[in-house]
């Protein structure tokens, strides 16, 4: 029985099983790590979009960020001028630039 072990074929079976076991963990990380990426980018790219249109247009909005609770470390940053929007649950809040940057710091904190 120790000829097995020795055995060419069964060698070459055992290292396949495990580069095939070594691939498929590698790509359930690059699956989920592309996933997290695009998660973070679509709201970055949907910001600048939307502060691209209302630098565009003029079309300034007031800004409705919740200062005391969303970035309380960074009190009294709010200029008042809407240059985005932020989904918070079911609802598009707008926010202008420091507010959001504000909030953003305070999220990476987290």
């Amino acid at each position: 029985m120790s000829g097995n072990a020795d055995d060419p074929a069964r060698q070459f079976t055992a290292a396949w099983g495990a580069a095939a076991a070594a691939l498929g963990e590698l790509a359930q990380r690059v699956t989920a790590a592309t996933t997290e990426a695009l998660g973070k980018l679509d709201p970055a790219l949907r910001a600048a979009i939307e502060a691209g249109r209302a630098a565009l247009t003029g079309d300034w909005r007031d800004c409705r960020c919740r200062c005391g609770q969303a970035h309380p470390d960074d009190a009294g940053v709010c200029d008042g001028k809407a240059v985005m929007t932020r989904r918070l649950g079911d609802v598009e809040v707008p926010l202008c630039a420091p507010c959001a940057v504000a909030q953003g710091v305070a999220e990476m904190a987290r």
